[in-house]
């Protein structure tokens, strides 16, 4: 499944430099139906990262990153009782607003 990256409305396109790493600020859009969006560092303008804060903008989904396999995934509370389950088929137009640092 792809990505959509795209600059938040009230984000700077501009990426800030703490030091010699640098941060930068996007939205990703899941396209169709669920499977685990790929987020590579050179899709967000940089080398590697260092760390990624993904918020859910949809109501019921929690986002993370997984730095192993370089995927944005998707969790939702399941009526089988566990916490969280990853993946939700209903993916389409969920949005993701991510804040990555790294190089």
């Amino acid at each position: 499944m792809a990505l959509t990256i795209a600059v938040p409305g009230n984000a700077s396109d501009m990426a800030g430099v703490p030091g010699n790493n640098k941060y930068v600020i996007k939205t990703c859009t899941f396209t169709g139906s669920y499977a685990a969006g790929s987020l590579t560092p050179t899709m967000l303008g940089l080398e590697s990262i260092h760390m990624l804060i993904a918020l859910c903008e949809s109501v019921g989904l929690v986002a993370q990153y997984d730095y192993t396999n370089e995927t944005l995934d998707l969790y939702e509370a399941g009526a089988d009782g566990a916490v969280l389950d990853e993946g939700n088929t209903a993916a389409g137009d969920v949005v993701v607003r991510v804040m990555a640092f790294g190089r």
